[in-house]
């Protein structure tokens, strides 16, 4: 059923657009993972290892030897002991922050801006409903005995022990004044795990539980928690995040109501009133269409370096710097998507002139001019008022209660957009979607179901559906392995529809051939993945090879078990199935015989 999610969850998905919407690249820095020079006062727990694997099952990890990964060789002996933690030599205030984690079955470590804020790394994998103390969640504090403030993530995101997890966390220190008095508490902009937003604008007013120090500071270490639990990191990256100080002055305006549409137009006549303004603010046009308002006026940048400028108005407008269009003349309206443009800036003094003329009543009027570099945030060079709030469109979701869910829709895979796809949720709280033309798995995912915001709001544009969980993203290919067939699909296989099971689960059918393929897919065992069996039948059943899996990489970890890609999520087949990897199109291609039916399972 459909169903309008609250008032936060819109909100966020608003937020998560304006992330994506940045043109500005922050500029990261990596953490050097070759030794452990960039840590201080190393206890013999922590190491650098080449390569780490393990098992959903398994409670230890094991290493290679090489370089390229920080881990941790956690055992009981160290248990609770601080001086086991790791720090950085590298301070920090605000920040950017990414990294790669895995953990064993049960394992428990952390990640601590400034030494002193916790960003949770636990095995939560199932768990349905997280607290603070789960995957992602922002820890407690502590006082008299009692823990309090702490910051369940928005849902769980988390994988399976033994895969790597991709964490980003955007920090902001807190803000003493010159006698060292605190006025602003540091805050989590954002804490983001495998994709998907855990939370955003959390204040923290002071250190968390186990924190390496109970005072705050301005700048202090990153610290990695050893004493609790195995952990391997790689790709650690960072960036500082400055204060951009940009300055306007000398500004003047001209409104020209119905009397112009260019600047080579306003040149040529009066202007309806004029003057000097110490904003770029839209509201000194007092019309609400069929105007031209210009602002001129000097510009002073602290440093030589590459800055982007982003604009939003509604109808023609452009931006100059020094004479030249950063943002070229261009139609838009206040709630499509902002204009950009990029120039380098010597330090200093510059001219700028920034002109719009609304053209059409449907739009709402207002102006906006952001300027930004690598590493720094955004800054708003108009007044707040001269730009409305944005509207965020509101989430429509598709949401699984005691039944399953099917919607059929467009979808993106890589870079094509599939138009026979159906997304089919479980009650078990796992999901995928289905390539109905070719009988491909997609992707899988966990938590929610689907985000149908792109079929339903206003025209339905771009139509497209979209998971509400972190995806995990497969192949997308046909079930039919042809070795001399490299394209992306399968010309002879015919979709034939599909049935409702007793559990109202659907059962493809498929012909291809003189055969004629069922395709079951099921929930795995307390939901912690997907189970799929595929029956051929008819003659010459024997001659035909099934697709498993195809990923850059298949590696056997025993018992049936397979991890795929970069140890993104596991393939589990019976013991003594003994599928066939080969390579496939530069891939690796994990195959069984279709002679009796294959049943493998997904887990992640």
């Amino acid at each position: 059923m459909f169903k309008k999610t609250s008032l936060l969850l819109s909100i966020l998905v608003f937020c998560c657009a304006v992330l994506n919407a940045q043109k500005v690249k922050p500029r990261l820095k990596n953490i050097p993972l070759n030794s452990l020079d960039a840590f201080q006062s190393v206890t013999p727990n922590w190491k650098i290892v080449g390569d780490v694997q393990g098992s959903y099952a398994d409670t230890l990890l094991q290493t290679a030897n090489g370089s390229g990964m920080l881990f941790n060789n956690y055992t009981k002996e160290i248990q609770n002991k601080a001086k086991n933690n790791l720090f950085t030599k590298m301070e920090h205030g605000d920040m950017i922050l990414e990294m790669d984690v895995m953990i064993p079955k049960g394992s428990n470590a952390g990640i601590y801006l400034q030494s002193r804020y916790e960003v949770q790394i636990f095995d939560s994998w199932g768990v349905k409903i997280p607290k603070s103390t789960d995957m992602g969640g922002i820890y407690e504090r502590s006082k008299d005995n009692k823990d309090y403030e702490g910051k369940a993530p928005l849902q769980n995101s988390s994988l399976a022990p033994g895969l790597w997890q991709h964490l980003e966390i955007s920090f902001q220190a807190p803000r003493f004044d010159a006698a060292g008095n605190k006025t602003m508490q540091a805050k989590f902009n954002y804490v983001k795990l495998n994709g998907i937003i855990l939370h955003e604008n959390i204040y923290v007013s002071g250190p968390t539980i186990s924190a390496a120090a109970k005072t705050e500071v301005a700048y202090a270490p990153l610290m990695i928690q050893g004493d609790h639990g195995m952990i391997a990191i790689k790709n650690i990256k960072y960036v500082p995040q400055d204060d951009l100080k940009v300055t306007l002055s000398n500004i003047n305006y001209a409104y020209y109501e119905q009397s112009a549409k260019t600047p080579e137009e306003a040149n040529k006549t009066k202007p309806t009133s004029q003057g000097t303004t110490r904003f770029i603010d839209s509201r000194l046009a007092s019309a609400k269409d069929n105007y031209y308002l210009e602002f001129n006026g000097k510009m002073n940048v602290p440093e030589k370096n590459t800055y982007t400028f982003t604009m939003l108005y509604s109808g023609d407008g452009s931006l100059e710097i020094d004479g030249s269009k950063v943002i070229v003349p261009g139609w838009t309206w206040v709630g499509a998507d902002p204009v950009y443009g990029t120039v380098e800036l010597s330090a200093g003094e510059h001219t700028f002139k920034i002109w719009v003329h609304k053209d059409v009543s449907w739009a709402r009027s207002g102006l906006s001019l952001y300027i930004e570099r690598p590493n720094s945030r955004a800054l708003a060079l108009h007044t707040p008022a001269s730009i409305p709030e944005r509207t965020p469109a509101p989430l429509i979701a598709v949401r699984v209660e005691k039944d399953p869910e099917m919607v059929r829709s467009f979808m993106n895979h890589g870079n094509k957009k599939l138009t026979h796809v159906l997304s089919v949720g479980d009650p078990a709280q796992v999901s995928y979607s289905y390539d109905l033309m070719q009988g491909g798995l997609m992707q899988v995912w966990r938590g929610e179901f689907l985000n149908t915001t792109d079929m339903w709001h206003e025209r339905g544009e771009p139509q497209t559906a979209s998971p509400l969980g972190a995806p995990i993203v497969l192949s997308g290919k046909s079930m039919i392995y042809e070795k001399t067939n490299l394209k992306d699909s399968i010309s002879d296989i015919i979709y034939k529809g599909y049935i409702l099971s007793d559990a109202r689960l659907p059962i493809f059918n498929y012909e291809y051939k003189a055969l004629k393929i069922q395709d079951v897919i099921v929930a795995a065992e307390k939901g912690r993945g997907l189970t799929r069996t595929i029956t051929v039948s008819g003659e010459g059943k024997e001659k035909q090879t099934i697709r498993i899996a195809q990923s850059s990489q298949i590696t056997p970890l025993g018992g049936g078990l397979y991890s795929l890609g970069d140890q993104a999520y596991y393939i589990q087949v019976s013991p003594a199935a003994f599928p066939r990897i080969e390579s496939f199109n530069g891939t690796q291609v994990m195959l069984l015989s279709a002679s009796e039916p294959v049943q493998y399972s997904i887990i992640w």
